[in-house]
């Protein structure tokens, strides 16, 4: 089981909370992935704590809750993850370039995924961390 709060393996990079909760491959006009990359991006703004050491690898806790609509649990964490990667940054034609975290979005740089979801508010908890240590549990 990997323990993301360690300290010793991990490095909390980010944590917001946002008011609102959706999955990805909406085209409707104000919902498309690309404006969901972006206001995820605009709430990361200011908020990312640089890790100590180069992390070796990326890891997510995503905390999902949605009010009326049904919200596909597995469908969350794609434009959450695409807003950090400096490929898709680029792509989007994005004016928050430093909030690039990481190149692409393989498991070459992000191995660890933790999604929940649950009824309530719309709302989103996002918390990513840099894995700073060989100890840190996942693959080779």
């Amino acid at each position: 089981m990997i323990f993301l709060d360690d300290e010793t393996l991990f490095h909390k990079t980010l944590s917001i909370e946002v008011p609102w909760s959706h999955s990805y491959a909406d085209m409707r006009v104000g919902k498309t992935d690309r404006e969901r990359r972006e206001n995820f991006r605009a709430a990361a703004v200011g908020k990312i704590i640089a890790p100590r050491l180069a992390p070796r690898w990326w890891a997510f806790r995503i905390s999902v809750t949605k009010a009326r609509r049904s919200l596909d649990v597995d469908n969350v964490a794609k434009t959450i993850i695409d807003a950090f990667c400096t490929r898709q940054i680029a792509r989007d034609g994005s004016s928050f370039v430093d909030l690039g975290l990481y190149p692409d979005d393989s498991f070459d740089h992000v191995r660890f995924l933790q999604v929940g979801g649950q009824r309530g508010p719309d709302a989103t908890r996002i918390e990513i961390f840099g894995c700073i240590s060989d100890d840190g549990g996942v693959g080779p």
